[in-house]
């Protein structure tokens, strides 16, 4: 074959291939879907505003004023705040006088993202932080641990009741995220710790995520439980040998405690 037929022959196959080409290359596209390039939808302002006057106004209020005796003010609270309470299933709550729970979630992503907007729109709270516990120091978040949240949700993040019917909740369901929006806005009966950094905000939050994984709540590692529980049991453990021992010391004896005819002679001769 010559140089020319040769050329010939390639440029058909080349006609023949491109179509085939575009169609792999166009079916591909619709498998995988749009690029990652691509910007979410924004979150629907509408449908917050709607949501928010179904589900939250009547404890704070048309526009986030707060209703004395049902709901605090939201002008302090930003995006952060309201992601937590909502993706922690927190609100909407039920009873306004109760303390606010972890909790099956009532809203969609969706509603979840539009909510969280609204909320940002009518406070001017922190917004949500962008946790990474990717390159978290384990050892700095557990002495910061440690020296601000084990008091109340105690060593393993079990949570422990506070008084006042309160409780420190259990951090084993939490994620990074909700951790660094708890230290950022304090919810419920827990100080605003925003005097810590990014990184340690990431150490903590990397912390409390090692701790679910060694499952440190659980029933087989003791001291979990929360002092409460570990205290009761504790005791439980001491007064087991104690009550045996002091039944052992107060067994008769023979040679040094008197039989019962002994006894019942030296009653007779009283």
């Amino acid at each position: 074959m010559s140089r020319g037929d040769r050329r010939r022959v390639l440029g058909r196959h080349a006609l023949l291939a491109a179509p085939l080409a575009a169609s792999a290359i166009f079916a591909l596209v619709i498998f995988v879907g749009p690029t990652t390039s691509q910007s979410a939808t924004p979150p629907s302002v509408e449908l917050g505003a709607l949501l928010f006057d179904a589900s939250c106004s009547s404890c704070h209020g048309a526009n986030g004023e707060g209703i004395d005796g049902r709901g605090p003010s939201l002008k302090n609270e930003g995006r952060a705040a309201a992601d937590f309470v909502l993706r922690t299933g927190r609100m909407p709550l039920a009873d306004p006088s109760a303390q606010a729970k972890r909790g099956p979630v009532r809203f969609t992503e969706e509603e979840i993202l539009a909510l969280v907007e609204h909320v940002g729109l009518i406070g001017d709270g922190v917004d949500i932080p962008n946790v990474d516990i990717t390159n978290a120091d384990l050892g700095n978040g557990g002495s910061i641990f440690r020296l601000n949240c084990a008091a109340c949700h105690v060593a393993s993040a079990a949570g422990a009741p506070i008084g006042g019917n309160r409780r420190a909740p259990s951090l084993a369901l939490s994620t990074p995220t909700e951790v660094g929006e708890a230290i950022l806005t304090g919810p419920g009966s827990m100080p605003v710790f925003g005097v810590l950094t990014e990184d340690e905000i990431n150490d903590v939050a990397g912390y409390v995520e090692n701790l679910a994984e060694q499952n440190t709540t659980g029933a087989l590692h003791f001291g979990g439980a929360g002092p409460v529980a570990e205290g009761l049991a504790a005791w439980i453990l001491a007064l087991i040998p104690m009550v045996a021992l002091t039944r052992w010391i107060g067994r008769a004896r023979s040679g040094r405690d008197p039989s019962e005819e002994d006894t019942d002679a030296i009653e007779a001769a009283k």
